[in-house]
């Protein structure tokens, strides 16, 4: 038996088995069986432990009724569980397992890996056919193209019609190579895939399966320009990080349902494309400077209008604010190295402000005063983020000095003391002196008594 055995074990070696160990039996006599069954032993050994804990999958192979049960499918469990009243999803369908059997008896739970037949409620047995899956909800995405490599013939040799072969489905496709073992499959229906699945080329015209593949994209992107096979061949040496290049963010639990690991820089649930954070970075400043240009007077660009104009996810809208330097406040993002500035008319309205306050330090100007001068609510706002006046209360506006100010004048006199003779030692309104004494009691400067008086705080009390 060595020719034979030798020549089997070349032709396997150049499938998707690779290298096997090859007993020689006798039908006839029994010789070599021993060996067989402990080469089998040992390939059962290999094999790695199935994941009971994955999404499941079970590709149907036989789909009938039981008198008194309704539908029953049959296949191979090859990970992840199911028990008695999971919901699971077939077509598009919900069905709900009534039942379940393996090797002929019934069971509440199946694990990985093992035959099972599943009796269902929600679905009939003629909506189904070989090669349909049940699947755990919202686990996997269906796809009608895959770029896979090929392990057996080389993508020039094989026909451009050829039908695909993955767990229970055999699905008419098309082949489009990329490189030398890549090519893309095109198939006549969708099929829920991921990356790491493996099926077989088979070509009924020959009645041969040149290839079997391993599918290393299951949402590959539209090749349009010409060269685009080419370069695509290259992004097929990491798929996950081409995919995440391409799209920019996606959730991980996307990555998952499409069988890769988080590849590169994640943020929060999102693994995000490498230059990702500083390109966000940039655009972030080139907003905030516009909004600034184009609103001299607002405190900052509104954080909505900033996520409207980005469309990412707001964790890492987050992050691209923080690595640009910026911060949010109350809604707004603002620039602490920004030296705020005034439009000249609002400019030289504070001057003459500033001038008045120098002779007058609490005593505001009234409303038809600001009126006249051309300062309103938002050019006041302005000018206290600019530093150049401090508003006490609505309408109530003096100089950014005014608390120690105020805190000098009153230093001089007897204490406790009223509001009154606060008013009278300040030269200035009841309208300003209440507001003011309760801005220095707010920061820490004065204490209010229960009648009313005030005392300065000292440093050391």
């Amino acid at each position: 038996p060595g020719p034979v055995l030798a020549e089997a074990a070349d032709r396997i070696a150049a499938t998707s088995l690779g290298r096997v160990p090859a007993v020689a039996v006798s039908g006839r006599t029994g010789a070599g069986l021993p060996e067989l069954r402990a080469e089998l032993v040992a390939l059962g050994a290999r094999l790695p432990e199935p994941d009971t804990h994955a999404d499941v999958r079970l590709w149907i192979d036989r789909s009938f009724t039981v008198k008194g049960a309704g539908t029953v499918v049959t296949g191979t469990l090859g990970a992840g569980t199911v028990s008695v009243g999971d919901e699971l999803v077939v077509g598009g369908r919900r069905c709900v397992v009534r039942g379940l059997q393996s090797l002929g008896t019934g069971h509440d739970t199946v694990r990985a890996v093992a035959r099972v037949a599943v009796n269902l409620r929600g679905v009939e047995h003629r909506e189904l056919a070989r090669g349909d899956a049940l699947l755990t909800p919202g686990a996997w995405r269906h796809t009608s193209e895959a770029d896979v490599r090929l392990r057996g013939e080389k993508a020039e040799s094989l026909h451009r019609e050829l039908v695909a072969h993955l767990g229970a489905a055999a699905v008419p496709c098309r082949i489009r190579p990329l490189a030398t073992d890549l090519v893309r499959l095109s198939f006549a229906r969708e099929l829920p895939l991921r990356a790491g699945d493996r099926g077989l080329l088979r070509d009924p015209g020959e009645h041969s399966v040149p290839a079997g593949f391993d599918v290393l994209d299951p949402r590959p992107p539209v090749l349009r320009r010409r060269g685009a096979a080419r370069a695509r061949a290259v992004e097929l040496a990491d798929p996950a990080a081409a995919y995440v290049r391409r799209h920019g963010a996606v959730d991980v639990t996307e990555l998952h349902a499409l069988g890769w690991e988080v590849p590169g820089t994640r943020v929060d649930r999102w693994a995000v494309a490498e230059d990702l954070p500083r390109r966000l970075a940039t655009r972030v400043r080139e907003h905030v400077a516009d909004w600034h240009e184009r609103h001299p007077l607002s405190a900052g660009l509104p954080a909505e209008s900033l996520r409207s104009a980005l469309d990412v996810p707001d964790p890492l809208l987050d992050a691209a604010v923080a690595a640009a330097g910026l911060r949010v406040r109350d809604g707004v993002v603002l620039d602490p190295a920004r030296t705020p500035s005034l439009p000249e008319s609002v400019e030289s309205a504070v001057r003459v402000l500033e001038r008045r306050f120098a002779r007058d330090p609490f005593v505001a100007p009234e409303a038809h005063d600001l009126a006249k001068a051309g300062l309103g609510p938002k050019h006041l706002a302005a000018a206290e983020r600019a530093g150049r006046l401090l508003r006490i209360a609505d309408g109530v506006v003096l100089g950014p000095t005014v608390l120690d100010e105020a805190v000098r004048v009153l230093s001089g006199l007897p204490e406790p003391f009223t509001v009154s003779e606060a008013r009278r030692a300040l030269g200035t309104t009841r309208r300003v002196a209440v507001p003011l004494l309760e801005r220095l009691d707010a920061v820490g400067r004065t204490r209010r008594a229960a009648d009313g008086t005030r005392t300065l705080r000292r440093p050391h009390t």
